[in-house]
């Protein structure tokens, strides 16, 4: 109880030296400033969508433009005004490259992972004919995956 009563004088004589030594806080800005600030914040916000708007709208046209000067390369002249080259021309290059054998590993690696979890799921519900099944299937992709790691490692060392 004694206790309770000091704290409550202490409370009271620092609540006391607070109102004397404070003088009354002002605001940094009144009612028209914020107005103002607001207003100067939305015409940022429009400026940058309208940069936004702008790149976007240039991005799109290059692109069009890409698209379309590809196009040009891709027509081909009729056949019959062309004449038959006196030597053999080179054989063209593919356009399409083969990705690297990681994409390969990785498809792999998720897609017995997804059999995992299937066979998990097949084994607790009791299908013994799907479960067999998966585990095929596991089984065919496991060796996959070690021929496909087993190529990777012959040509990383020539």
């Amino acid at each position: 109880m004694d206790s309770e009563d000091s704290r409550d004088r202490e409370l009271v004589a620092r609540l006391r030296r607070l109102e004397a030594g404070g003088a009354p806080a002002t605001p940094g800005f009144d009612y028209d400033q914020m107005l103002e600030r607001h207003a100067a914040d939305v015409a940022r916000a429009r400026r940058g969508r309208m940069a936004a708007r702008g790149a976007a709208v240039a991005l799109l046209v290059a692109l069009v433009g890409a698209s379309a000067w590809r196009l040009d390369e891709r027509i081909a002249t009729p056949v019959a005004a062309v004449e038959p080259p006196a030597t053999p021309a080179p054989a063209l290059q593919p356009r399409i490259v083969r990705a690297d054998t990681w994409l390969a590993v990785a498809a792999l690696e998720d897609h017995i992972a997804g059999l995992d979890d299937a066979l998990n799921y097949a084994r607790i519900s009791g299908g013994t004919a799907e479960v067999a099944r998966l585990e095929r299937t596991r089984a065919e992709l496991l060796a996959s995956y070690t021929q496909l790691r087993y190529a990777e490692r012959v040509s990383a060392t020539f």
